[in-house]
């Protein structure tokens, strides 16, 4: 039964009422029902998908927690407009409330598929990325959002965190591979009686002025003696020498 111009107007005034009144399910039994009989009207559409945006919302909010609720609205959206990006996004983040991380991610993208320069769309990408611990593909979407908004705030703070983090996996894995280095230094200490030099070179990470000052110390404080490319072990003297290698 088609509903007159008159009656819509009406009807669509009592539900933006009734959604001020945060009383959103008699605003959309009435909507859902004029949308039914009136598949055509714009005004109607418009109407349905705003209140089932706010309802939404409304449900996703922090305070709320009515996330598996929300994602309905949000799936309702999709099924009147498709290409709705916002629904969408919107389904994704009610997804992560709920943990789903996955369809959380799959939301997002089709968002951004929808429309590439949904900045916040692709923060939130960003986001997962970090979570998950893949900090180098979270950067590429935070530099991302900043190119469409070069002052968004959020990739901007994100990205300086995500920087910051990577600079300390850099020096802690330095850190790691030195102390490795240093230890099988000392292990070809420990069952040679001559080491190459270049070796020690190579482990040890330094330069040559450096390491030729390094070797002529051993020899004076250890009687290491250099022959050719290598330097022969004192074993009397080695485990003086393997103390002062714990602590560089």
């Amino acid at each position: 039964m088609k509903i007159l111009t008159e009656n819509i107007e009406e009807l669509i005034k009592k539900a933006k009422e009734l959604t001020n009144q945060e009383r959103f399910e008699e605003a959309l039994e009435i909507l859902e029902n004029a949308f039914a009989n009136n598949p055509n009207s714009k005004e109607v559409k418009e109407s349905l998908l705003e209140t089932l945006f706010v309802y939404g919302g409304y449900l996703n909010d922090e305070y709320t927690l009515q996330y598996k609720k929300a994602k309905e609205m949000f799936k309702r959206i999709i099924e009147i407009d498709p290409t709705n990006y916002r629904a969408h996004y919107n389904l994704g983040i009610a997804n992560f409330n709920l943990d789903e991380i996955e369809k959380a991610k799959e939301c997002y993208e089709e968002a951004v598929r929808i429309n590439p320069v949904y900045k916040h769309c692709l923060y939130n990408i960003g986001l997962i990325f970090e979570r998950e611990g893949d900090f180098q593909e979270a950067l590429r979407y935070y530099e991302k959002a900043l190119e469409i908004d070069p002052k968004f705030p959020y990739a901007t703070n994100a990205r300086s965190h995500i920087l910051s983090n990577l600079d300390d996996l850099k020096r802690s894995s330095d850190i790691s591979n030195k102390r490795r280095n240093i230890e099988r230094l000392k292990s070809l200490l420990e069952v040679s009686k001559r080491i190459r030099i270049e070796m020690i070179q190579t482990l040890l990470n330094i330069e040559k002025e450096k390491l030729f000052d390094l070797l002529i110390d051993w020899g004076k404080k250890y009687q290491f003696e250099i022959d050719g490319d290598f330097l022969n072990i004192n074993k009397e003297t080695l485990p003086d020498l393997l103390k002062t290698l714990d602590d560089r």
